[in-house]
């Protein structure tokens, strides 16, 4: 009789135990399975085993010493034995004379083994004594009361009925029926094992739903001082920019020298006092009606004049006249100077210029004065300030990309392009002066403050998390500037995802009800959950049957070395 006998460990599992039944060699297997044995788990692992021995054209049974595990088997229409001797002693009357039927009936019953009833498509052979061929086709045994097989195994006084015994006394007349019966069951069978072609399964496919991480603020100083951004210092570069501006200009000499000389000429003195002589003293003033004054250049004495009958003949004298104030004002026409000195008497002595007076003259040179000066450096120190200012609006003094800042520069002192103190009192028509000054602006590329605040954003992704590409938004403010300090406010946002790790997720949902999965799971993101067959309730308790993806809904950041500052 062909029979094998397979002892299971308890973690084998029931890929294991089919493909051990498969390749025994025994049409007749029975599977030893040990308390706890993880193929006792699930009625539906019975059935599987169940119809992959009758694909395989095995009659295969259960030896078990735990009630439950024999309970479980027999639901699933399988013979069980609670040991090796009991399922071994089954077969003991396999060979005996089929005509014997009495001698059967009271032959005592074998302990503990379980009834099973007697397959329908074995036809009856009475009055013959033969051994059943073990290479003939073996339906799957069916104990006639599985529960009752599944308590009482083991017991003693269990009647047991081989299960391929043919009752040698049933008609071949009935074989028609039978074998109709048979394969109807058999039609049955297999359609109720349909379902488990392949093991139960279960399709997991995580969703990690992004989160936002909180805004990053930062400020950002720009240091002439520095050449490279710092992510640690917040700081980007800045350059002082140097910035040279001239101005000169012509002025006019305003002061002048006067050179001037006094008219001379000469007056007569004519005196009618008849009585007596007049002295005229040097230096005497006399006038023109106009005011203009000369001096006597010498005492004179004027005779006194001749009566002659009625008529009075003057005494004169004449003497020379210089102008008091010099210039041509004291060129004055003849007869002009009639104005006699103060003190005498206009009645008695009369003065007259016979000729024009003349020599007086009056020549003015220009000549540069301190007012001159100093109306010309405050013109050109404004000029200088204008100058600077239009130099600071050249965009060519910056680098591509930078931005200066007005309110950072700085005009040094303003140098003449002479020394001013020179200037003045230089007899010339006009001066030429000149101003220089060197200055700085600050001018700052912001470009490397979005890459900063980035670096310095990713520092702040929680641990066990990653980034999602493309989610970080820096936004960069107006710069405030400080005397020669120059900031920038800086934002940074974005998301992140939780790196999920597959295993730790399966082996939190094993065994759970699809509704008590989902629930799990759920905290960690979006879970789509599926089973195959569609009917089954639970997550297998196998793990190589249950596949859990990590699929991310949003693209991740590659990780790789940072091109960011540092």
């Amino acid at each position: 009789m062909a029979s094998g006998i397979i002892y299971l460990d308890i973690d084998d599992e029931i890929t294991s135990a089919a493909a051990r039944v498969r390749s025994s060699d025994a049409r007749r297997v029975a599977l030893v399975l040990p308390h706890g044995s993880r193929v006792a788990t699930s009625r539906i692992n019975f059935r599987l085993l169940s119809r992959d021995a009758l694909i395989n054209e095995k009659q295969l049974a259960v030896v078990a010493g735990d009630p439950a595990t024999r309970a479980l088997a027999a639901s699933a229409g399988l013979p069980v034995f609670g040991s090796v001797g009991e399922y071994e002693s089954s077969f003991a009357g396999l060979e005996v004379e089929p005509a014997a039927d009495d001698a059967r009936a009271a032959m005592p019953a074998r302990p503990a083994a379980t009834p099973v009833a007697a397959p329908a498509n074995i036809p009856s052979q009475p009055q013959q004594s033969s051994k059943i061929d073990p290479t003939a086709p073996l339906p799957p045994w069916r104990p006639e009361n599985p529960t009752r097989s599944a308590a009482g195994a083991g017991a003693p006084n269990s009647p047991v009925k081989p299960a391929f015994v043919s009752s040698g006394r049933r008609s071949i007349a009935r074989l028609p029926v039978i074998v109709a019966l048979a394969v109807l069951g058999l039609i049955v069978l297999v359609g109720g094992v349909g379902a488990y072609v392949l093991l139960p399964s279960a399709t997991i496919v995580v969703s990690p739903r992004p989160e936002a991480l909180p805004p990053l603020v930062l400020t950002v100083t720009a240091d002439p001082a520095v050449t490279a951004p710092n992510a640690e210092s917040l700081v980007v570069p800045a350059v002082k920019v140097p910035l040279d501006v001239m101005v000169t200009d012509t002025f006019p000499a305003t002061g002048k020298r006067v050179e001037e000389t006094r008219a001379s000429g000469q007056v007569r003195f004519s005196n009618l006092d008849f009585l007596r002589t007049n002295t005229v003293p040097g230096g005497s003033i006399v006038s023109t009606n106009a005011g203009v004054r000369f001096r006597t250049n010498s005492t004179i004495t004027v005779p006194r004049a001749d009566l002659v009958g009625l008529t009075v003949f003057p005494g004169r004298a004449t003497v020379g006249v210089t102008a008091v104030q010099p210039g041509i004002a004291a060129n004055v026409e003849p007869n002009t100077i009639v104005i006699v000195p103060k003190g005498e008497d206009p009645q008695a002595l009369k003065v007259v210029n016979p000729d024009a007076t003349t020599g007086g003259t009056h020549d003015e040179f220009p000549k540069v004065v301190q007012a001159d000066v100093t109306a010309a450096l405050k013109k050109l120190s404004a000029a200088l300030d204008a100058a600077f200012q239009t130099r600071l609006d050249d965009p060519s003094i910056a680098a591509p990309g930078a931005t200066v800042f007005r309110e950072t520069a700085v005009r040094g002192d303003a140098t003449p392009s002479i020394d001013p103190a020179t200037l003045v009192d230089q007899e010339i028509a006009a001066f030429q002066l000149g101003l220089s000054a060197t200055g700085t602006v600050i001018s700052v590329d912001p470009s490397p403050i979005s890459a900063l605040a980035e670096q310095k954003f990713r520092a702040s992704v929680t641990a066990g998390h990653e980034l999602v590409a493309g989610s970080i938004n820096v936004t960069v403010g107006a710069a405030s500037v400080s005397g020669q300090v120059v900031s920038f406010p800086a934002t940074a946002a974005g998301q992140q995802i939780a790196e999920l790790d597959p295993a730790a997720l399966k082996a939190l949902v094993l065994g759970k009800s699809l509704d008590d999965a989902r629930a799990a799971l759920a905290a960690y993101g979006d879970a789509r959950v599926t089973t195959w067959p569609d009917w089954v309730g639970s997550i297998p308790t196998i793990d190589s049957r249950v596949s859990l993806t990590i699929q991310s809904s949003v693209p991740l950041e590659t990780p790789g070395p940072s091109d960011a500052p540092s």
